[in-house]
């Protein structure tokens, strides 16, 4: 296994030794065996002791491939640590959709191609939620200009109807001109001579 260099950016300080007491406490039992049995307090551990166990792990496999281990735990808690507002997650694509997903990200990293597509999803939504209270809006305001287009075509027809009738009353109809007329405007004609007498 490939020796891990202690991070550049651990640094010995509370946090950190807190980290790796938790970190190997556990694995008490495989330090004993490494260290030859050498006194190692892991409740009591100070920078130059560990700097120690660090170079006494180089000297087996074991002891390497747990130094790289807990480094590279010690990367990713840090990691997630620095990572504001996100969380790890891990899931199954098939391989069809993995290969769409890197179609559609294109350059773009995956994760930001991902959320991307996630807030489109939510703001599509919204917009749909939108168009539909437009439409709604838009309907109830087409009843409306239906219902006064229907009141002035009544009036227009109205006044046409009269404008017909005393037209008609005008030019001294016969009363055969009278029986041709539709029962709605014989009533009107009768009445609006009525009118006139």
């Amino acid at each position: 296994m490939v020796t891990v260099e202690t991070p550049a950016s651990f640094q010995w300080n509370d946090t950190n030794s807190h980290w790796v007491k938790n970190y190997l406490m556990p694995k008490s039992d495989l330090l004993t065996t490494l260290t030859d049995g050498i006194d190692l307090d892991l409740n009591d551990m100070s920078e130059d002791k560990f700097k120690q166990l660090c170079q006494l792990l180089e000297t087996s496999a074991e002891g390497r491939e747990l130094r790289n281990k807990m480094f590279k735990a010690w990367r990713s808690k840090k990691s997630r640590d620095s990572d504001n507002g996100k969380k790890l997650f891990t899931f199954n694509l098939s391989i069809k959709a993995g290969e769409q997903l890197k179609k559609v990200a294109k350059q773009a990293p995956l994760n930001q191609t991902l959320e991307a597509l996630i807030f489109a999803g939510n703001t599509s939504s919204k917009n749909d939620e939108k168009l539909q209270q437009q439409l709604k809006q838009c309907k109830i305001e087409n009843k409306r200009l239906q219902q006064q287009l229907n009141d002035v075509l009544q009036k227009t027809q109205t006044v046409d109807d009269d404008a017909e009738i005393e037209s008609l009353i005008n030019s001294d109809l016969q009363v055969t001109e009278l029986a041709k007329l539709e029962k709605s405007k014989l009533i009107k004609q009768i009445l609006m001579l009525k009118r006139k007498n």
